[in-house]
Parts: C-alpha cells; sequence; structure tokens
C-alpha cells in the first residue's frame, strides 16, 4: 500500500477462531497497515453517509476491514463487525437456479429487503455454486463457473444476478462475492454497473488451475475468496479470508 497510494483495499475476515480485536490489532499493527485503516465515528451504528473512493485515498484511511463476526472495541476501532455495517443474500446456494437477492444476515434483517436497505447497510451479493460432497462439506462447483461467472446467458449467471440485486436494493450492490473472480465475465459485470470502460489492465492468474481454494472452501493456508466491491461509487477488487487459513 505504501508503494500504491491510490489503492483502497477491503478486507473480510471469517473469525471461525473467535479471536479478539486485541488479537488480530497486534498482527495489522505488525504487518503496517493498521495505520492505514479507516474508522467510522461508531462502531455499533452505521454511518448516516460512506465515504467515497475520493475521502478515503484524500484521508489515507484507504484499509476497510470486516470481521465476521467480532465483538466492537473502542480501543481497536478499525476492526469492524460485518453485519453491523453490511447484509447479505444467501451464501449456501447449491443450484444455478436458487439464487436470491433476499436478506440472510444479520438475522434483524432477514427475509426484509426494505429494512436492510434502509438500515443503511451496504449490501454484499453472494454469487458463487458450491457442490455437496456429504457430511456437511461443500466445495466450489468448478464445472459450473462459466456459467455462474458469466455476464449474461443460462439461469444462474452473474451479470442477470447483480442486476436483479440491484433493482431489489436500488442499487448497486457494494460487494459482489465469487469464487475464481478471473474466471468468467466477473470484471465485465462489474465494469457493467459501474457504467466504465476499461483502460491498461492486464488480466489475472488462473487460479482454479493452481491450488486456489475460495469463499467457504474448506480451510487451507491458501484459501482465499475474491470479491468485486463497489464503495460507494466505484469498483474495487476485495478478499474474503477465513482467518482460520492465515499463517503469521
Amino acid at each position: 500500500m505504501d508503494q500504491n497510494p491510490y489503492d483502497v483495499v477491503t478486507i473480510l475476515l471469517v473469525n471461525t477462531d473467535n479471536a479478539a480485536a486485541s488479537d488480530l490489532d497486534v498482527e495489522f499493527k505488525a504487518a503496517a497497515i493498521s495505520s492505514y485503516a479507516y474508522m467510522p465515528t461508531s462502531s455499533t451504528t452505521v454511518p448516516s453517509t460512506w465515504p467515497t473512493l475520493n475521502d478515503l485515498i484524500v484521508s489515507g484511511q484507504r484499509l476497510i476491514t470486516f470481521i465476521a463476526d467480532i465483538s466492537p472495541s473502542a480501543t481497536v476501532p478499525y476492526l469492524l463487525n460485518e453485519f453491523t455495517y453490511v447484509f447479505e443474500n444467501p451464501f449456501s446456494v447449491l443450484s444455478l437456479s436458487n439464487f436470491s437477492c433476499t436478506p440472510e444476515r444479520p438475522a434483524v434483517v432477514q427475509g426484509q429487503t426494505i429494512a436492510a436497505v434502509q438500515s443503511g447497510r451496504l449490501p454484499l451479493v453472494n454469487h458463487f455454486l458450491d457442490v455437496d460432497m456429504g457430511f456437511g462439506i461443500q466445495v466450489p462447483d468448478i464445472g459450473n463457473i462459466s456459467v455462474t461467472n458469466a455476464i449474461s446467458g443460462p439461469t444462474g449467471n452473474l451479470g442477470d444476478a447483480a442486476a436483479a440485486c440491484t433493482a431489489a436494493y436500488g442499487r448497486a450492490p457494494s460487494f459482489i462475492l465469487v469464487d475464481f473472480f478471473e474466471q468468467g465475465s466477473t470484471i465485465d459485470t462489474v465494469d457493467r454497473l459501474n457504467g466504465i470502460t476499461p483502460v491498461g489492465r492486464s488480466s489475472a492468474p488462473n487460479l482454479a488451475t493452481q491450488g486456489v481454494t475460495t469463499s467457504n472452501a474448506a480451510p487451507q493456508a491458501s484459501s482465499v475468496g475474491s470479491s468485486l466491491v463497489n464503495f460507494n461509487g466505484s469498483f474495487m477488487i476485495t478478499l474474503a479470508i477465513s482467518l482460520a487459513t492465515i499463517i503469521l
């Protein structure tokens, strides 16, 4: 981040081990990234107005960290409990016809789209397909990734799902969580939502062929999920990481 002063990064940590904010704070400081952290005015209520990307860049608060879940800490105000600030649609989907924009988490807005939007929480759209392996184990459905990550086409494509959720929420999603963002047309879908034509981009490596697992797959040291993000008007890429997979 020192070498890329115009980059804004969002991290979503899945706190599988129920680590305390103070424990995570130690690691963030050791990595010398806590100084970049965005801190809202309250750790228990949603901001009345979210900053734009320009606001974050100018202020130097270019790192937004959501934790699912964590108890708010007055001494570590930059580690944000995800569901205080974000709502999500269902994340466990096993059929291409079962994607939905209806809020599922947090429980206070479950099944209540209007209430979720009016709460001021940022909408996160989960759009990845899993295969049930039995015994409660679900893994990414790589066989259908060309459909799941497509900008259009058969039922279950990302483009139609993003458009449907945009209509349901009255705004584009702030976050779109996918598996293998380099597969299909995920970036094109985000560009279309954002109304931009990209210039000067290079292609991402094919993670699906490099042993990298994503989203809610079984924890491994390399387990990283990919998310396409719109933080108050501009899209970026964020990472969803299971805390159990981090090697510090």
